[in-house]
Protein backbone atom coordinates (compact mmCIF):
# COMPACT_ATOMS: atom_id res chain seq x y z
CA UNK A 1 0.00 0.00 0.00
CA UNK A 2 1.37 3.50 -0.72
CA UNK A 3 2.00 5.32 2.49
CA UNK A 4 1.55 9.20 2.79
CA UNK A 5 1.68 11.59 5.55
CA UNK A 6 -1.71 13.10 5.87
CA UNK A 7 -2.28 16.95 6.42
CA UNK A 8 -5.32 18.76 7.01
CA UNK A 9 -6.08 19.18 3.24
CA UNK A 10 -6.34 15.35 2.89
CA UNK A 11 -9.42 13.86 2.69
CA UNK A 12 -9.64 12.39 5.79
CA UNK A 13 -8.45 14.76 8.36
CA UNK A 14 -12.24 15.98 9.33
CA UNK A 15 -12.80 12.55 10.46
CA UNK A 16 -9.35 11.83 11.98
CA UNK A 17 -10.67 15.10 14.07
CA UNK A 18 -13.40 12.48 15.29
CA UNK A 19 -11.31 10.03 16.05
CA UNK A 20 -8.88 11.96 18.13
CA UNK A 21 -11.83 13.48 20.06
CA UNK A 22 -13.43 9.71 20.47
CA UNK A 23 -10.11 8.56 22.00
CA UNK A 24 -10.35 10.81 24.61
CA UNK A 25 -14.16 10.97 25.04
CA UNK A 26 -14.07 7.11 25.66
CA UNK A 27 -12.07 7.25 28.51
CA UNK A 28 -14.33 9.73 30.00
CA UNK A 29 -17.22 7.97 29.60
CA UNK A 30 -16.09 5.26 31.59
CA UNK A 31 -14.31 7.52 34.37
CA UNK A 32 -15.88 6.34 37.35
CA UNK A 33 -17.70 3.75 36.76
CA UNK A 34 -16.78 0.42 38.51
CA UNK A 35 -16.95 -3.00 37.44
CA UNK A 36 -19.86 -3.97 39.43
CA UNK A 37 -21.76 -1.05 37.67
CA UNK A 38 -20.78 -1.51 34.21
CA UNK A 39 -22.64 -4.87 33.84
CA UNK A 40 -25.60 -3.47 35.00
CA UNK A 41 -28.35 -2.60 32.35
CA UNK A 42 -31.18 -0.20 33.15
CA UNK A 43 -33.61 -2.32 31.09
CA UNK A 44 -33.77 -6.01 29.49
CA UNK A 45 -33.56 -4.00 25.79
CA UNK A 46 -30.25 -1.84 26.80
CA UNK A 47 -26.51 -2.88 26.58
CA UNK A 48 -24.44 -2.63 29.69
CA UNK A 49 -21.23 -0.43 29.68
CA UNK A 50 -19.08 -3.65 29.69
CA UNK A 51 -21.01 -4.57 26.19
CA UNK A 52 -20.30 -1.07 25.14
CA UNK A 53 -16.99 -0.74 25.77
CA UNK A 54 -15.86 -3.98 24.82
CA UNK A 55 -17.56 -3.46 21.30
CA UNK A 56 -16.02 0.06 21.02
CA UNK A 57 -12.96 -1.33 20.88
CA UNK A 58 -13.47 -4.32 18.58
CA UNK A 59 -14.84 -1.35 16.15
CA UNK A 60 -11.99 0.94 16.39
CA UNK A 61 -9.55 -2.05 16.11
CA UNK A 62 -11.84 -3.48 12.98
CA UNK A 63 -11.63 0.86 11.76
CA UNK A 64 -7.43 0.47 11.92
CA UNK A 65 -8.09 -2.92 9.54
CA UNK A 66 -9.87 -1.23 7.37
CA UNK A 67 -7.06 1.08 6.90
CA UNK A 68 -4.27 -1.52 6.26
CA UNK A 69 -3.53 -1.42 9.73
CA UNK A 70 -4.67 -4.84 11.24
CA UNK A 71 -4.15 -5.95 14.36
CA UNK A 72 -2.96 -9.37 15.01
CA UNK A 73 -5.70 -10.70 16.96
CA UNK A 74 -8.39 -8.57 17.80
CA UNK A 75 -9.20 -9.43 21.92
CA UNK A 76 -12.76 -8.77 21.22
CA UNK A 77 -13.36 -11.45 18.24
CA UNK A 78 -16.19 -13.89 18.36
CA UNK A 79 -18.15 -11.14 20.73
CA UNK A 80 -19.68 -9.05 18.06
CA UNK A 81 -19.61 -9.88 14.31
CA UNK A 82 -22.81 -10.44 12.24
CA UNK A 83 -24.36 -8.16 14.80
CA UNK A 84 -24.30 -10.07 17.70
CA UNK A 85 -26.46 -8.86 20.81
CA UNK A 86 -25.60 -8.72 24.04
CA UNK A 87 -25.24 -12.37 25.88
CA UNK A 88 -25.23 -12.30 29.52
CA UNK A 89 -23.10 -15.61 29.64
CA UNK A 90 -20.41 -13.85 27.66
CA UNK A 91 -17.26 -12.39 28.95
CA UNK A 92 -16.76 -9.17 28.10
CA UNK A 93 -13.62 -8.38 30.23
CA UNK A 94 -13.40 -5.51 32.69
CA UNK A 95 -12.97 -1.78 32.58
CA UNK A 96 -9.17 -1.99 32.85
CA UNK A 97 -9.02 -4.12 30.11
CA UNK A 98 -11.07 -2.19 27.67
CA UNK A 99 -9.07 1.13 28.57
CA UNK A 100 -5.51 -0.71 28.13
CA UNK A 101 -7.20 -2.69 24.23
CA UNK A 102 -8.83 1.55 24.09
CA UNK A 103 -5.28 2.42 23.89
CA UNK A 104 -3.53 -0.08 22.05
CA UNK A 105 -6.08 0.32 18.76
CA UNK A 106 -5.73 4.33 19.39
CA UNK A 107 -1.86 4.08 19.07
CA UNK A 108 -2.96 1.86 16.18
CA UNK A 109 -5.23 4.09 14.72
CA UNK A 110 -3.06 6.90 14.77
CA UNK A 111 -0.33 5.29 12.91
CA UNK A 112 -3.12 3.54 10.56
CA UNK A 113 -4.78 7.72 9.92
CA UNK A 114 -0.66 9.16 9.41
CA UNK A 115 0.17 6.27 6.73
CA UNK A 116 -3.18 5.80 4.85
CA UNK A 117 -3.10 6.77 1.59
CA UNK A 118 -5.39 8.63 -0.50
CA UNK A 119 -5.38 5.93 -3.47
CA UNK A 120 -6.25 3.16 -0.61
CA UNK A 121 -9.13 5.22 0.85
CA UNK A 122 -10.74 6.05 -2.78
CA UNK A 123 -10.85 2.27 -3.39
CA UNK A 124 -14.11 0.36 -3.05
CA UNK A 125 -14.66 -1.33 0.67
CA UNK A 126 -15.97 -4.73 0.80
CA UNK A 127 -18.06 -3.54 3.62
CA UNK A 128 -21.31 -0.99 2.14
CA UNK A 129 -22.07 1.12 5.08
CA UNK A 130 -25.26 3.15 4.93
CA UNK A 131 -24.01 6.76 4.67
CA UNK A 132 -23.99 6.35 0.37
CA UNK A 133 -20.31 6.26 -0.25
CA UNK A 134 -18.50 2.79 -0.58
CA UNK A 135 -15.05 4.14 -0.71
CA UNK A 136 -12.72 2.87 2.62
CA UNK A 137 -12.84 6.94 3.42
CA UNK A 138 -16.06 7.05 3.40
CA UNK A 139 -16.44 3.35 5.55
CA UNK A 140 -13.81 4.82 7.95
CA UNK A 141 -16.28 8.35 8.11
CA UNK A 142 -19.39 5.54 8.95
CA UNK A 143 -17.16 3.68 11.90
CA UNK A 144 -16.24 6.64 13.00
CA UNK A 145 -19.92 8.09 13.14
CA UNK A 146 -20.72 4.47 14.90
CA UNK A 147 -17.86 4.89 17.39
CA UNK A 148 -19.51 8.32 18.36
CA UNK A 149 -22.92 6.81 18.77
CA UNK A 150 -21.57 4.24 21.02
CA UNK A 151 -19.68 6.93 23.42
CA UNK A 152 -22.75 8.71 23.59
CA UNK A 153 -24.26 6.05 24.61
CA UNK A 154 -21.51 5.25 27.38
CA UNK A 155 -21.65 8.78 28.41
CA UNK A 156 -25.22 8.37 29.11
CA UNK A 157 -24.74 5.16 31.50
CA UNK A 158 -22.37 7.38 32.95
CA UNK A 159 -24.38 10.01 34.00
CA UNK A 160 -27.32 7.46 35.17
CA UNK A 161 -24.90 5.12 37.15
CA UNK A 162 -22.72 7.94 38.05
CA UNK A 163 -24.70 10.99 38.65
CA UNK A 164 -21.80 12.62 36.50
CA UNK A 165 -21.11 14.06 33.32
CA UNK A 166 -18.77 12.77 30.93
CA UNK A 167 -16.25 15.63 30.28
CA UNK A 168 -14.72 17.29 26.77
CA UNK A 169 -11.85 17.97 28.76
Amino acid sequence: METQALSTTSSIHQTELIFNLNTRLFLNALAGITEEQAKERISDHNNPVSWLAAHTVWARYNTCAMMGKPVGKNPYDGLFENFKPFDPAANYGSLEQAKAEWQKASDLLKEALATVSENHLAAESPFKSPIGDSSFGGTVAFFAQHESYDIGQLAFLKKYLTKEAMSYK
